[in-house]
């Protein structure tokens, strides 16, 4: 359904001279994504508003979206697949904050943060199976993913430091599952090859 809006969106801005031709497809593409994403953000607000949560939500998207586009791993093979998983991913920074950060020691908490964060330093960029990078795109993947774990590394030692549990937690379990992300990447990738 997206994909046929999309394609008609596209067509009609050839057909008023806004696009070429022969750059349909690249528009095509970029609507298709750009509806995606904008569906997936409402979604996504949406459950922080429901849940009573949306400074949640809002900080773990924000810590999530910025790093996972750059640090890659395993993805779902379809958009609606990709979509409903995201939207389930949801429920962990919502719901998982009290029994965690009550009930696990602090120092563990911080050891898992430090592992995580070094994982994505030694395994970023992440090529997924659908699509592979040349040694210029793992390159500047790799140095954008260093910069962005380690400014949260510092965002959420701040947030820690004057008691933002709430926050501090929704960004480091952006930071958890990026890294569980992109070691079952590495794992799918030596098994598809």
């Amino acid at each position: 359904m997206i994909a046929k809006f999309a394609k008609k969106i596209s067509e009609l801005l050839v057909q008023k001279e806004i696009v070429q031709r022969e750059d349909v497809d690249l528009y095509r593409y970029g609507i298709e994504n750009g509806i995606t994403v904008a569906g997936n953000i409402l979604a996504s607000v949406i459950f922080g508003i429901v849940t009573g949560r949306p400074g949640r939500v809002l900080v773990f998207l924000l810590f999530y979206a910025s790093l996972r586009s750059y640090s890659g791993g395993i993805h779902c093979k379809s958009k609606a697949g990709c979509f409903f998983m995201s939207l389930a991913i949801l429920f962990i920074p919502v719901y998982t904050c009290e029994p965690v950060m009550e009930h696990i020691p602090v120092p563990l908490v911080i050891l898992t943060g430090v592992i995580a964060v070094m994982v994505i330093l030694v395994l970023s960029p992440v090529e997924s199976i659908n699509k592979p990078f040349d040694e210029q795109e793992r390159n500047y993947f790799g140095r954008i993913s260093h910069c962005i774990v380690i400014l949260q590394a510092c965002v959420l030692a701040v947030l820690f430091g004057i008691g933002q549990t709430e926050y501090f937690y929704s960004g480091y379990i952006s930071l958890i599952l990026i890294a569980i992300f992109m070691v079952m990447g590495v794992i799918s990738l030596k098994k598809y090859r």
